[in-house]
């Protein structure tokens, strides 16, 4: 779903596509053990050496934080919504998520 949502020309299906991939990171940290009451803390929790797409993680996740934090004020273009998503895919990808 939220491939199909990055692809549209709408920037308020862009906001969700970032939003459920976000949802899905959440799920897949806490799938993995990691301790924590945000995905911010979990995230913390990681080890880069055993989660090589950490900083990729704290970078989708920074976007969502943008959308969820800047309200409609925040400008999310087509560019920022392709790269978290990219992000949030190899993320999924390391740990055979989804």
């Amino acid at each position: 779903e939220a491939l199909r949502l990055s692809s549209s020309g709408s920037e308020s299906d862009w906001r969700r596509a970032v939003m459920e991939a976000d949802i899905l990171l959440g799920e897949l940290l806490e799938q993995q053990g990691y301790r924590g009451s945000s995905i911010g803390d979990k995230l913390k929790d990681a080890n880069p050496l055993q989660f090589t797409t950490l900083n990729a993680a704290w970078k989708a996740h920074k976007v969502r934080n943008d959308i969820a934090h800047g309200g409609e004020g925040f400008h999310l273009s087509e560019w920022d919504t392709k790269a978290a998503i990219d992000s949030y895919r190899r993320v999924f990808e390391e740990f055979d998520f989804v």
